[in-house]
């Protein structure tokens, strides 16, 4: 370790003050300026804010573990799955999602998602031009159908996914008034994801079924079963709703970018890559440091806990020319942090990309222009970020 280390800025900022939450992009991107890590004095946690370092930090999961992190008390919505530890257990775990989310069942579900993305695309545009709530009457609707399809959920309270969600990602935060309220809204949620992980819920050959054909094989028990199912349960649905809205939001700002779009098709990946760096889904994650290590010059002492702020690093302009702008052709977009880095990025990544595609395709095809027709609005969340309101008006491409 370099001799020429300093202490960490200590800093004032609290992330989770009203004002802050109002404006994440803003606050968490002036943090990130500070330094590359930076003590948050009142809650007694370090930050980690630059994409460089956030990646030179999770590569090394030994040194910086998920095993513990910044308000990780036990909380019924806070995921518990092997998944989120470190290796061994983590390895076992992951083999067992890389299986389900195996070439042929992601082949079968790339049909599913396009036919449904199709489907819904025509039935919005059937009357021609319509105005609409781009979070809930395409975003959400979409995602409330085609992933549950796939798990093999009923149709009846599936709306509570997203309220599961919600609370899932304002667990790890302050216990304050927020913090409350978001658990009391949950809760009838909890009921309804409880008891819809069970093994006797599941359908044969969803997802659901199948982490309990692996228990079955002896690859995880029954118990790990249903902890990984909650834990799709959780991060499945509000992210991946607010990657596809806030894709929307961009191009409603950005009606050049969409006419670009509609020239070259060919850009659809790169474009939904662009817009989860530009509007990250989740604005961070946590670990703990298991040994006093450096990053970027900068001392972090050992049993430090650690948020690690992907929200701020989708913007750093060390990384990404003008980062403040949406640009669908970007050829770095995809070096994002949106869906985290190493051996603990999200498991379901490849699926809400398909989805998020999917939807694009099928938008692409049929819509000449997005445009807003009001204030969009921000949703209120310590971990998530995204929109839960968004009002525009899609006009149909004339031929």
């Amino acid at each position: 370790m370099s001799e020429t280390l300093i202490e960490a800025p200590v800093s004032q900022y609290d992330p989770f003050d009203p004002e802050v939450l109002a404006a994440v992009h803003h606050h968490d991107g002036l943090l990130r300026e500070v330094a590359p890590v930076v003590y948050i004095e009142k809650y007694d946690f370090y930050a980690i804010t630059r994409a460089e370092d956030i990646q030179k930090a999770l590569r090394n999961f030994r040194v910086f573990s998920s095993a513990d992190r910044p308000f990780y008390e036990p909380n019924p919505f806070r995921p518990n799955a092997p998944l989120m530890q470190d290796p061994p257990e983590h390895t076992q775990t992951k083999s067992v999602m890389l299986r389900i989310f195996s070439q042929e069942n992601m082949d079968k579900m790339e049909s599913y998602f396009t036919e449904h993305a199709e489907r819904l695309v025509d039935e919005l545009l059937a009357n021609g031009s319509v105005e609409l709530d781009a979070y809930k009457d395409l975003a959400a609707r979409y995602v409330l159908k085609v992933f549950p399809d796939i798990l093999g959920l009923p149709e009846e309270g599936r709306e509570l996914l997203l309220k599961f969600g919600d609370a899932v990602f304002n667990v790890l935060g302050p216990h304050n008034d927020h913090h409350f309220q978001k658990m009391e809204a949950g809760q009838p949620a909890l009921e309804w994801v409880g008891a819809n992980v069970k093994r006797e819920k599941q359908s044969e050959g969803g997802i659901g079924w199948q982490l309990y054909q692996a228990a079955d094989e002896g690859i995880i028990t029954p118990t790990e079963a249903e902890q990984l199912l909650t834990a799709v349960f959780g991060a499945g649905f509000d992210t991946t709703v607010f990657s596809i809205a806030g894709m929307l939001r961009a191009f409603a700002d950005n009606p050049k970018e969409w006419a670009k779009l509609r020239e070259n098709p060919d850009l659809v990946e790169s474009a939904f890559e662009e817009a989860v760096r530009y509007f990250a889904p989740s604005r961070y994650g946590g670990r703990v440091a298991k040994r006093e290590t450096e990053l970027g010059g900068v001392r972090i002492p050992e049993g430090a806990k650690i948020l690690v702020m992907w929200l701020g690093a989708g913007r750093d302009p060390r990384k990404w020319e003008s980062p403040d702008e949406f640009r669908i052709d970007r050829p770095s977009a995809s070096g994002h942090l949106s869906f985290g880095f190493g051996i603990h990025t999200c498991a379901g990544q490849a699926v809400a990309r398909m989805e998020g595609r999917s939807i694009l395709r099928a938008l692409v095809k049929r819509v000449a222009s997005i445009e807003l027709t009001g204030e969009p609005r921000h949703a209120i969340n310590f971990q998530a970020f995204g929109h839960d309101y968004i009002p525009v008006r899609m006009t149909p491409d004339p031929a």
